[in-house]
């Protein structure tokens, strides 16, 4: 039998209990944030997943795991929010965990859209490997705005897409649009492709105040894509 230790029973049992509270913190975000928007929420994903909107995206991993996750309508928008674990595994960088939240909305006009990604300093250098391997058509884009904002805008953003797709990137993405998202500095990426707009962002204790921001800046986008893009 294993020596008694106290001084590690006692540590681990302080490493439970802090997971713990981080699980309740982080569910009690979540479940404010799905009251104060009128979405349904659920502890975990419901196994009759033909039921409900699967969210995909970037964020897949074959090993991930999903909860605290809700659904319905917000401003006339369908939308899915999901916390996802997922790893992040990609030959010559080094394995990463990451803890997003993710935010699927039905784009409402806009159809088939091709894949655009617009990503932050969050994600790292793995994160945009895996999303160029798997969308092999895009590129590292620049667009050439009048905004003076611009500099800042491409310093703390990165824009991904097929080079084909610029006339469409410049009818979303105005001076204001640019001005906006650079004065800032918003701490979540943006992935638009066929008919949905994905936002995700990542943190390791979040608020309701962080969610909400999520859901107005994704609508934000959802409706700038309807409008410019349909």
């Amino acid at each position: 039998m294993p020596e008694w230790q106290p001084e590690t029973f006692r540590q681990r049992v302080t490493k439970l209990s802090d997971s713990l509270r981080g699980v309740s913190s982080r569910r009690k975000a979540v479940v404010a944030f799905a009251k104060h928007h009128q979405l349904i929420y659920f502890q975990s994903v419901p196994q009759d997943s033909e039921s409900v909107p699967v969210i995909r995206g970037s964020t897949v991993s074959p090993d991930q795991v999903d909860a605290n996750y809700c659904i319905g309508s917000h401003a006339d928008y369908d939308m899915a929010f999901v916390e996802r674990t997922s790893r992040i595994a990609h030959e010559g960088f080094k394995t990463t965990m990451h803890r997003w939240y993710v935010l699927q909305i039905d784009l409402r006009t806009a159809q088939n859209l091709p894949f655009i990604f617009v990503g932050t300093r969050q994600q790292t250098k793995a994160y945009y490997a895996q999303v160029l391997t798997t969308h092999r058509e895009i590129r590292y884009l620049s667009l050439d705005s009048a905004s003076p904002k611009s500099a800042s805008f491409h310093s703390h953003y990165a824009l991904l897409a097929s080079p084909a797709e610029l006339p469409a990137l410049y009818r979303l993405f105005t001076d204001e649009m640019i001005d906006t998202m650079a004065t800032h500095h918003y701490p979540f990426a943006i992935e638009i492709d066929g008919d949905s707009l994905t936002v995700i962002t990542e943190a390791i204790k979040p608020s309701q105040q962080l969610l909400d921001k999520l859901l107005h800046y994704g609508l934000w986008v959802a409706k700038a894509v309807d409008s410019r893009l349909a």
